[in-house]
C-alpha cells in the first residue's frame, strides 16, 4: 500500500491534509520521537485484510522486536513510504534487515535495514470499526499471508479455489470479504 493523504478540508480539529512527501517526512520524525500516527492508505497491495481508504494506526517500534508478518510503514527507496509485511528478518549484521512485501504482489520490495523501518501497524480502522492487527485472527492471518508471500504460493486454479472456500468461512468474513 502506497501511503498517501487526501487532499480534502480537515474532517475533525485532529485532521491535516498535507502532501505525500510531507507526511513521509511528519510520520519519519514522529514515530522516532515516539509518538504514534494515524493516517488513511490508498492502493490494493497489502488487500484483503488491508483495504483502499483503510485508516492505520502505526506505533514506534524497536527493529528488534520486528517478527515476520507484522505489517510496517517503510521507506523501500528514496522518497517511497509504504505499508507492506515482513515476510523475512535477516540476521548476521549488527542491525536487523527486513525483506517486506505487500501481500498482492509477486516480488518483495527488498533487502529493508532497520533504520527504513519507521513503525508497525497495530490497528486498522474500517467503517468506523477499529480491529487490533497484533492479535487474535488478524494476526494469524497476517502470519499466513507472509508463508504465503515467502514460499511464493498462490498462483494457480488449486490455490485460488482453495483461497474462495477459506474466505467463506464465517468467522473470517469480518478481514477477508
Amino acid at each position: 500500500m502506497d501511503v498517501s493523504v487526501e487532499h480534502t478540508p480537515p474532517a475533525t480539529a485532529g485532521d491535516l491534509p498535507c502532501t505525500a512527501a510531507d507526511l513521509i517526512g511528519l510520520s519519519a520524525e514522529l514515530l522516532r520521537a515516539g509518538v504514534a500516527v494515524r493516517f488513511r492508505a490508498r492502493g490494493a497491495s497489502m488487500g484483503p485484510l488491508l483495504r483502499d481508504g483503510d485508516v492505520l494506526w502505526v506505533q514506534p517500534v524497536e527493529p528488534g522486536s520486528l517478527r515476520v508478518g507484522d505489517v510496517v510503514l517503510c521507506s523501500s527507496a528514496p522518497g517511497r513510504v509504504v505499508v507492506h509485511r515482513v515476510v523475512r528478518k535477516l540476521a548476521g549484521s549488527p542491525e536487523p534487515r527486513f525483506v517486506v512485501q505487500g501481500d498482492q504482489l509477486a516480488w518483495p520490495d527488498g533487502v529493508i535495514p532497520a533504520a527504513q523501518v519507521y513503525g508497525r501497524a497495530v490497528a486498522v480502522e474500517r467503517d468506523g470499526v477499529r480491529m487490533a492487527m497484533d492479535r487474535g485472527v488478524p494476526k494469524w492471518l497476517g502470519r499466513l499471508a507472509a508463508l504465503r508471500s515467502r514460499w511464493n504460493l498462490g498462483r494457480g486454479p488449486r490455490f485460488d479455489l482453495a483461497w474462495q472456500l477459506f474466505k467463506s468461512l464465517p468467522f473470517l468474513s469480518r478481514y477477508l470479504a
